[in-house]
């Protein structure tokens, strides 16, 4: 009996058919999976790791900055920046990527190991290297920490300016002596400052305060950069930066603080920010 011969329509029926069956085992021995992450960050939160961002990057830029000039303060900066990540941001991190997470870690260990070397003595070389890299580990911690939306929020990058006029005023007390969350002892004046590394970190922030409203100033509706709030934040900012040049009392920069930035911050976004942030 003769065979008759499959038509080409049949071979690629039965071609389908075999196709079909292949991805369908495929499937079930190697299922497409989604990454999904604990939880979405906030708003708040969001603006809160930005703010951390900047710290660390203007911790890590003063301990090249003191390099080879003063191994004291590159030191002091380099213990601050390790602090400042602590186990709750590492753990959040580490929900989105754990090798940057880790890595983060590693790289400013091994920043505050090579500055606090006497044999070998930190070279400028070695401590740019090691400041490059965390550098570059932030930029990618912050574009899967942050959200793109809430990065091109305006209020975001507002809250993280607000959080780091905190940490300015706190350094700036420090800069003259005066322990965290402890009020001006009016009989005992503070006319001095006795930590250079604390001034040195308000000097940086206030310059990085000044670049993040910049920044919220690009991605804020026009309503808002044109009211006379608005404005008058950036006029108080650079207020702040003359007066920590100037070394003025540590009150004067509480005030220019409390009373001419914050206050136009709430006034131009419709804000209550904490007392005390």
């Amino acid at each position: 009996m003769t065979k008759k011969p499959v038509s080409s329509g049949h071979r690629m029926y039965i071609f389908t058919i075999l196709l079909f069956t292949l991805i369908s085992i495929g499937l079930s021995t190697y299922p497409i999976t989604r990454t999904t992450y604990a939880h979405t960050f906030s708003g708040g939160e969001s603006a809160s790791f930005l703010a951390l961002a900047n710290q660390l990057t203007s911790e890590i830029h003063l301990v090249q900055s003191n390099i080879p000039s003063n191994i004291t303060l590159a030191r002091d900066h380099a213990s601050d920046a390790r602090e400042h990540l602590d186990a709750n941001t590492t753990k959040e991190l580490s929900e989105r990527n754990k090798r940057v997470a880790n890595d983060l870690n590693v790289g400013l260990k091994d920043l505050q190991k090579t500055v606090n070397s006497s044999n070998p003595v930190p070279t400028q070389a070695a401590v740019k290297d090691k400041v490059d890299n965390i550098a570059a580990l932030l930029h990618e911690a912050l574009s899967f920490r942050v959200e793109p939306d809430q990065m091109k929020n305006a209020t975001v990058h507002i809250l993280a300016l607000n959080d780091l006029l905190g940490e300015i005023n706190e350094h700036y007390g420090g800069a003259y002596g005066i322990e965290e969350g402890a009020k001006e002892n009016q009989t005992t004046p503070h006319n001095k400052i006795v930590n250079f590394a604390d001034y040195q970190s308000a000097q940086s922030l206030a310059n990085i305060t000044t670049q993040m409203f910049n920044d919220a100033k690009k991605l804020a509706p026009s309503n808002v950069t044109s009211s006379e709030a608005f404005v008058k934040i950036g006029g108080a900012l650079k207020s702040l930066d003359e007066a920590i040049q100037s070394k003025k009392p540590v009150d004067q920069i509480q005030g220019i603080i409390d009373n001419q930035i914050r206050k136009n911050i709430e006034s131009a976004f419709n804000l209550k920010l904490k007392t005390g942030a």
